[in-house]
Parts: structure tokens; sequence; C-alpha cells
């Protein structure tokens, strides 16, 4: 075996046991062990009772008892702990396999507590009790989640197994470096295990990470690996352009540094008792945005190869899109939060009619949600003589007075001309209170100010999305109540429209693109410009319950050319609908362009509920397929722009939901397109297609696409 191949197995098995919790062994039949983990002696003893002595020998035995298993299995002792057992067949050579475990289920610890007290003598009884309470206590969930982990493991060990059998070593650290997106970002041991990676991949003796403030002027290390706990640098600061690493901060640009030791920016280092004598720094940056510094070095190597050069700035890119979609799934899960809260207050405004409840019911929502110190809603509705006064039951109502006698006299008294044509909010200062005022404005007539103090920049930004979507919706609801003042059908459909891009923005970019793609198709079979319109219209309007779109916007064409195709997708029976042939036509369209995006573009046909005229189809047909530009040759491949597109999200490290979030297209259809790429590449797994490409590519195009 050789020592590359070992050392990367070993990190692959340390990354693993972090990730998993668990001790991981990787070994051959014949028990001859690819690596080396802490504490396997006390998990053969608690495992099979066996002194350190005869430890080899009864992992040995075990083996010899499940050498014809091709599958993880739970293998559990006469003692009550478990372990897992993974096989890993190759074609050349004998079966290798992953040894993970122990553990023990919540119900038999106190039994195995017991056979301890039985059985061992009671001078060893300590040292037993200490060692089992080191054991995990797991559900079937957890051991489900593992299993799934040691899966990918497996897939990657052979990976490198295979390529060390045909004597290709290039791509061993390839494999260990995509580790990093099988990592868990919310665990402690995250950043850690990513600098063991980069200390394996680079040879060097220490690796570390210093994050910036998001507003400050420094960098600090909260993260290292390889260093004495007396000189780790952990909580360190520098400048921007301060010493070796400041200047790569100032610059976005990677450094590197021979006889580092010897030059005077080692200030840093060598004030905590480093010195460094080659020393490699990379920006993490994503889309312009800097979140740290990665960087590694040794005392005594003199220099790096220019391979292991560029296999770092790999994990860079790695860790810099990872830090990016963590912030961009933190601020998902805000969005998502707020979209949820926010369809509560929606609903909860539609179904009560008072108009009281409605309008408290909207202060109180806000204040649960911001907290804000300043909160309230004056309303000058056309069928009341002044302003009402709505805030939180709990605010003190005398300030509130103050407030709407100030702002009558500022924006409601007769002859104050131009804020009714904003419709935008507006800041100002009042009695120190730095207050956002949004203004609610129907046709130029201001009918009301909802005011809001905010914690800071970034709540306001957050949340004004959505007072403006409430605001339109308490507008068109004060109207509807109103004879004689109901909101357009095209103000309305604005609303909804507006609403699904702040609640369900995939949806809204799915409603986008079936407009589009209703354009192109439609208007070279001479359709009108109306017709057309109609459809981007359902589009947008097709997430939103049938019966409420009636309602609200009665029979016209879009709502018909859903009821149609809802007719088609519930109820079809080979009978024709009956309606206007041209609605009947257009919902057929209509049904066919959002199976085609829901589906992709292997197995939307097979999904129709009803038969598509030839002429129809055959025209969608040649304008979805690709053209001989849009399609890319790599590595002797052919790839549709699409599956370029996917492959290059494989390639950066995201999985299938962050593609198609990206790509605003369902994980189905991600699925679809991996599995074609996978058949045109000939091989089985992610790591093995990341492995193709890199070899087809070469390092110098690959990194460029990064």
């Amino acid at each position: 075996m050789k020592n590359k191949l070992r050392r990367n197995l070993q990190s692959l098995q340390d990354a693993y046991a972090s990730l998993c919790g668990l001790t991981i062994i990787i070994t051959d039949q014949a028990d001859k062990r690819i690596t080396e983990p802490s504490g396997l002696t006390e998990m053969a003893s608690l495992l099979f009772g066996s002194p350190c002595a005869t430890a080899e020998h009864a992992i040995a035995n075990l083996l010899e008892k499940v050498r014809n298993v091709s599958k993880t299995i739970v293998y559990e002792t006469r003692s009550g702990l478990k372990m897992l057992v993974t096989s890993i067949g190759l074609s050349k050579q004998r079966p290798y396999y992953i040894l993970t475990g122990v553990w023990v289920d919540g119900c038999t610890k106190e039994l195995i507590t017991g056979r301890i007290h039985e059985t061992v003598p009671s001078g060893e009884w300590e040292d037993w009790i200490q060692a089992l309470d080191k054991v995990p206590v797991l559900d079937q969930e957890g051991v489900a989640r593992i299993i799934s982990q040691l899966d990918i493991l497996a897939d990657t060990v052979q990976a490198l197994l295979e390529r060390e059998q045909g004597g290709e070593y290039s791509a061993y650290d390839l494999q260990l470096m995509n580790l990093i997106y099988l990592l868990d970002p919310a665990s402690p041991e995250w950043l850690q295990g990513i600098l063991g990676i980069v200390v394996r991949i680079l040879g060097v003796e220490f690796a570390g990470y210093a994050m910036n403030a998001a507003d400050g002027d420094q960098f600090t290390v909260v993260e290292t690996t390889g260093m004495p706990k007396d000189n780790s640098l952990q909580g360190a600061s520098f400048f921007y352009g301060e010493g070796f690493l400041g200047q790569v901060g100032l610059s976005k640009q990677m450094g590197y540094w021979r006889n580092a030791d010897r030059d005077l920016r080692i200030s840093f280092f060598a004030a905590h008792g480093v010195r460094p004598k080659v020393l490699i720094c990379y920006p993490i940056k994503y889309k312009d945005k800097l979140y740290g510094l990665l960087y590694a070095g040794d005392p005594v190597r003199p220099e790096l190869t220019e391979e292991q050069a560029d296999m770092g700035m790999l994990v860079a890119h790695q860790l810099a899109a990872s830090m990016y979609h963590m912030e961009s799934e933190a601020l998902y899960e805000r969005q998502k939060k707020r979209h949820d809260t926010y369809k509560e207050i929606v609903q909860g405004i539609l179904v009560t009619q008072d108009k009281e409840d409605y309008l408290q019911l909207f202060i109180e929502f806000f204040q649960q949600q911001l907290g804000s110190p300043f909160m309230c809603l004056l309303l000058h509705t056309p069928d009341e003589a002044g302003l009402r006064i709505y805030s939180s039951s709990s605010a003190p109502n005398e300030r509130y007075t103050v407030y709407a006698e100030d702002a009558e006299q500022i924006y409601f008294a007769d002859g104050i001309p131009g804020f009714n044509l904003l419709n935008k909010p507006i800041r100002r200062e009042w009695k120190s209170w730095q207050l956002v005022e949004h203004p609610m404005v129907f046709e130029q007539r201001l009918l009301g100010l909802f005011t809001v103090q905010f914690r800071d920049e970034g709540q306001r930004r957050e949340y004004e999305t959505i007072f403006h979507m409430t605001n339109v919706l308490l507008v068109t609801k004060l109207l509807v109540q109103q004879p004689g003042a109901v909101p357009s059908r095209a103000d309305i459909m604005r609303l909804l429209r507006d609403t699904l891009l702040t609640q369900e923005p995939i949806a809204h970019s799915r409603a986008a693109e079936i407009q589009r793609l209703a354009q192109d198709l439609l208007e070279p079979l001479n359709h009108s410009a109306e017709e057309i319109e109609w459809i981007g219209h359902a589009a947008f309007l097709a997430p939103y319950p049938i019966g409420l779109l009636r309602e609200y916007l009665g029979d016209i064409p879009a709502v018909c050319i859903l009821r149609h195709m809802h007719y088609y997708l519930l109820a079809y029976n080979g009978e024709e609908d009956a309606g206007e042939s041209s609605h009947l036509y257009l919902a057929k369209v209509l049904l066919m362009l959002t199976k085609y995006t829901e589906q992709g573009g292997r197995q939307w046909k097979e999904t129709l509920p009803i038969p598509i005229a030839e002429p129809l189809m055959r025209s969608f047909e040649q304008l979805i397929a690709p053209s001989p530009v849009a399609a890319q040759e790599v590595g002797g491949v052919r790839f549709t722009t699409r599956e370029r597109d996917i492959l290059d999200g494989l390639l950066t490290g995201l999985n299938n939901k962050q593609i198609a979030e990206r790509l605003f297209i369902s994980t189905h259809t991600v699925k679809n397109h991996i599995t074609k790429i996978y058949e045109k590449l000939g091989v089985h797994s992610r790591s093995q297609a990341i492995s193709h490409m890199y070899q087809a590519t070469g390092k110098t195009d690959f990194l460029r696409k990064q």
C-alpha cells in the first residue's frame, strides 16, 4: 500500500470519525489495517470482552464471520454492544472492510453495567464503567444517518483503492478534497475537519483559519490544527495589510512564501513561537465577498509543489462555496420563517371581517415579530373623520397620540401635496426616535401610515418587502369593504403576483419560465399577443386555489384556462371539457409547459394526463431540443447546457437541493440530469463523476471554472 494512499485513507477515516462520532477502522480481510484509529484497544476490549493482547485476533475473527456479506450490517455481540461493518468489494484483490463502533441502545446500558459487575474483578469495575460511559447511545434514526454516511465513505474508499490498483495516484487528493461538502457545517468540528484535510493534502505541519469581522478591519484566528496549545494562535488578531496574512486579506489573492522564517513580516507568527519555513495563504471568497483566510505552513519543509498549491486552492474554493451556501441557507431559513408567519397574518386578515379586529391583529403580529419600541398604524379612510390610532396593547397610548397629531399636520392636512405620489417609505427623526413611515396609498390617496422603529438596518431590509405586501393587502381589504371603491382586477392580480414572489420565489421563477416558453412557442404559431398574455397570467395564478381566483377575479380568460387545466389534471375521463376553444387550447399548452418545467426534459411527456395534438407537441419538442451550439464537449463527452450547469454545481460541492435552488428547478429534475450525466461519463457516484471531470479537464481548466 502506497504511503500517499494510506495518508488519504487515514484522513478519510479521521474526517468521518469526527462526522459520526464513532471510531472507524479501514482494514482488509486478513486484518491488515490501513488506518490506525485512536481507541482501537478500548473498542475491541469493550466489544469482545478481550484484553489488549487479543484485540487484533478478535477483529480478525469478526471479519471471518462477515466475509460473505456485501452490504452494511449492524453486528451485535453477546455483550450487548454494537458496531457497523461495511464491505468494499474489489475485482483484483481481497475485500476491504470499514468497521465503525461501538455504540449501545439506551435500554440495554444498565444491563451491560450489571454484567460488568458480575463478570469483571471488582478492582477493574471503575475502568470498565468509565469506558462504557464514553460509548455513544444511538437510536434507530442516528444509526440510519451513520449508515448513509458510511455508504458515501465506502464509495470514496473504493474509488481510491481502484485507482491504486491501476496506478492512478493523481486523484487521491481530489477524492480527499471532496470530503468537504460531506462534512456537516453545523458540527463544532467542521472547520477542524477541513483543516485536517488541508494538512494532509499539502503535507505540512499546521493550518488555521482566520475570520474577518463583519464591518471591522481585523482578522481573528478562530481555528487551528497541528499546533501546541501554548502557541496555537487561537484568538490572535491582525489587521488588513499586516504581515503575510494581512496582505492576502488586502489583495484577496493567494500568497505563497518560501524562507518565510527569514522575512520580517513573520512577526505575527514569531510572537506566538511559530516560525514557518514555508507558508501559503488562500483568501476564502465567493462572489466578491471575503469570509476569511485559510493558511498553512511548515517549520521544516522548504517549499510546496505546484500540484499541492493547486489542490489547496481547490479546498479554498470548496470552503468558500460552503460558507456562501451556509450563509444563504441561514438567510433562506430566516426568509422561510418570515414567509410562514406572513402566511399566518394574511390568513388571519382574510378571514377576519371586523375592521377593528384585523387591524389590531396586524399590529400585534408585527410587534411580536420585531419587538419594536415604537410601532403604530394611523388610519385615515374616507368613511371616518380624523385619524384612528392602532398600537400594541402593551404600548403606552400617550406618545402615539402626540405622534398622530404631528403626522396629521405633516401628511394629512389640507393643501399638503406630493406625499401621496411617493408611495415609498419615508425615514425621519421624531423626538429622538429614528422612524420609518410606510404610506398606505391607493390611486394617489393616502389612506394611512404604518410607522416602525427598527432595531437596525438589517432588520429593516428583511421586513421591507413584507411590510409592502401587507400594506397592499390591508388597502385591498379596506377598499373592498367600502361601496364604490373596489380595487381593479389588475390591482388584485398584481397583489397575487407580488405575494407569490415573496412567499414562493421558486414557484415565481417557474411561472416566469413558463411565460417565456409560451411566448417562444405561440408567437411562431401566429397566436395573438393577448392569448400569450393570458397564459402568462395563468402561470402566475396557478399556485392559488381556483375557487379564490374565481371569487376575486371572476371568469377572466386566465382563470378559465386554469379551470380547464384543473379539469384535465383531476377529472379528465377521455371526454373534452366544455368551454371556448381558445381557452381549451391554451389550457393544454399551459399543462404541457407546467409538466415540462416540473419534471425536466426526460419524463414530462409520460406524466401528461391527456393526449396533446401532434402539431403542437412537435413544435414544442423542436423548441426545447438542444441545439448543437448548446451542447458542450468536455473530455470527449457532450453535455447540454442544463447538464453543464448541473455538473458545475457538482464540481463546486453543491448538493441536489442547492443546485435546484440555484437553477430554479425541482430536485427531481436535478436527479434526472445527474443520472444522465453518470450514464454519459460511465460512472456510478458523485465522487467518481468529479474525479472523471478532473482527469478530463486538467487542474488548470478546473480551477478556472471555479
